[in-house]
């Protein structure tokens, strides 16, 4: 059923990542994110596998990040529609 709704919630997770301006965060904080919006342990990982699916979240590319995620410019758009 989590993954039915991983579009609604990987939008939702991004809209909070973005509203709480971390647009660049590691891939804990993110989940952190996604609990504090109501995101279940079963919703999460779905909602981010989604998301990267889509080119909405991907690797950061900069210094020393493993592990963490930036997204994207069709992942903030993806927000707005």
């Amino acid at each position: 059923m989590a993954s039915q709704n991983a579009p609604a919630n990987a939008k939702r997770l991004l809209k909070a990542l973005i509203d709480r301006g971390n647009p660049v965060a590691p891939e804990i904080r993110i989940s952190q994110v996604a609990a504090d919006t109501g995101l279940n342990e079963g919703e999460i990982r779905p909602a981010i596998k989604y998301a990267k699916a889509q080119g909405w979240l991907e690797d950061a590319k900069f210094g020393h990040t493993r592990g963490w995620l930036s997204i994207t410019p069709s992942g903030k758009a993806a927000v707005k529609s």
